[in-house]
């Protein structure tokens, strides 16, 4: 009985369930309508963005999976890079110092005249037990006195405190400076039938003259096919300043010179007739990689200077010091135009030096459609732009091939400067940069920017501005 009572009870309240759904939905006041009309609105707009967020956010996403994969400019050197020679006898340690720069390990440069340097020791006599070596660079007119300090020492504000107020700013350092090539670049060569250019678009040399042009660079391999007239409208001068044990790098110099003087089915020189001063100052850090003390580049200008080397391509990066820039400085007042790269550190990377000295020209790279190397450095300090991008040249095992870099745009505007100087060798910089600037392509935004420069300079050398 229980069972059919609750059966019946429930089939009781059938009747006003049905009566309730029947009723009728009473009609909201229009405002409230429009709020939820507009609400509903607002959120399929924030659903349209946030769909629209999310594809940005995949599409970024793919682009740095993309960037992952493109080869960086420079190989992550160890802490501590120990210098072998032939023997594999330890040099020096190339060590990791402050600010991520790169330096031997305890080594310091005082850049002073003989006078300057009597005074240090008669303040601090103690500094003399530290001297490794002292050399005369007489064509710069200062002496180059390297130390090596101990590591109570190994440290600017502590080395300073010991040296007269006036003389402190010339302490420096041995820091280590690297070519401007993309060093992790595998080698590309290509099938020879595939890069000689067609008759009709055959590059024009820079220009005709007899050129002298000075470089500091890795040594250049002599017997390179690139090469075949080295008797008769290439001469090669070499001089390396490097420890005699250290095996010499030729990878990035004959790189460089293949740009100058490569005469080949593949290569068309830019200057065809060129006598060449290369002051050997890199060894090998790796395969790829390359590094020159500031000992060596020191000793390398001065020799360039006294070669009567009125223009020098320096394709090589490294930290600010007032050591370099004294150098820097003495080198304008005698009248020497350097021209440097700006840096394959990328679009946010710091200045880099001797490119961002006053007084020094520098070049940065583009490829064949003019536009901006992805890993070059950006500033006020750039001045100019060259093909720099894929560049055909001679490699140091005798192959041709490609490089790319702001290394390899800075030999075009050397040859540029040198032919200019050799048609009025009494231009002053300034007046050289202004002819420049009448030669270059504006690029980017109109006049100078941070980018291209003053623009783009390619051969031959126009004359008649």
């Amino acid at each position: 009985m229980k069972k059919y009572k609750l059966t019946l009870l429930g089939l009781a309240f059938v009747p006003w369930v049905a009566t309730a759904q029947l009723l009728p939905i009473t009609q909201l006041p229009d405002t409230i309508v429009d709020q939820l009309d507009r609400s509903v609105n607002r959120n399929a707009e924030r659903l349209q963005e946030l769909k629209q967020q999310r594809l940005i956010e995949q599409q970024l996403q793919k682009t740095l999976a993309i960037k992952a994969q493109l080869l960086d400019p420079l190989v992550q050197l160890p802490s501590v890079l120990p210098i072998l020679d032939t023997r594999k006898q330890l040099v020096w340690n190339e060590v990791e110092v402050e600010l991520g720069q790169r330096a031997v390990e305890r080594e310091w440069l005082l850049l002073l005249s003989e006078n300057q340097w009597r005074q240090v020791l008669e303040v601090m006599p103690a500094l003399s037990q530290y001297v490794q070596t002292r050399k005369n660079l007489t064509s710069l007119g200062v002496e180059l006195i390297k130390l090596q300090v101990p590591e109570s020492l190994d440290n600017k504000h502590m080395l300073r405190q010991q040296l007269p107020e006036l003389l402190a700013p010339y302490l420096s350092r041995n820091f280590i400076y690297q070519p401007q090539i993309q060093a992790t670049e595998a080698p590309v060569i290509a099938p020879k039938a595939a890069i000689v250019p067609a008759d009709n678009n055959v590059p024009a040399a820079m220009c005709e003259l007899p050129i002298s042009l000075g470089m500091v660079d890795t040594a250049i391999n002599p017997k390179h096919s690139a090469w075949p007239n080295m008797a008769e409208r290439f001469a090669l001068i070499q001089q390396h300043f490097l420890p005699e044990s250290i095996p010499l790098s030729y990878s990035h110099g004959t790189a460089v010179a293949g740009v100058l003087a490569g005469d080949s089915e593949e290569l068309v020189p830019l200057l065809p007739s060129l006598t060449l001063y290369s002051a050997g100052a890199f060894y090998a850090q790796n395969k790829y990689q390359q590094g020159a003390t500031l000992d060596s580049i020191l000793q390398a200008l001065n020799w360039l200077v006294a070669q009567q080397s009125r223009v020098i391509n320096m394709s090589l990066t490294g930290p600010d010091n007032p050591v370099l820039s004294e150098a820097v400085t003495r080198l304008i007042a005698k009248e020497v135009i350097l021209v440097a790269a700006a840096g394959n550190g990328g679009p946010a990377a710091a200045p880099l030096y001797p490119a961002a000295y006053d007084g020094v020209i520098a070049v940065t790279a583009v490829d064949d459609s003019n536009r901006l190397y992805r890993w070059a450095n950006q500033g006020e300090y750039i001045d100019f732009a060259a093909n720099g991008v894929k560049v055909l040249t001679a490699r140091a095992d005798g192959s041709i091939g490609r490089e790319s870099g702001t290394s390899m745009a800075t030999p075009v505007v050397s040859a540029k400067v040198a032919c200019l100087l050799a048609s009025s060798p009494t231009l002053t910089l300034a007046q050289v940069v202004q002819q420049l600037q009448q030669q270059a392509q504006d690029l980017g935004e109109p006049g100078k920017d941070n980018q291209y420069g003053y623009g783009l300079l390619t051969r031959p050398l126009k004359t008649g501005l």
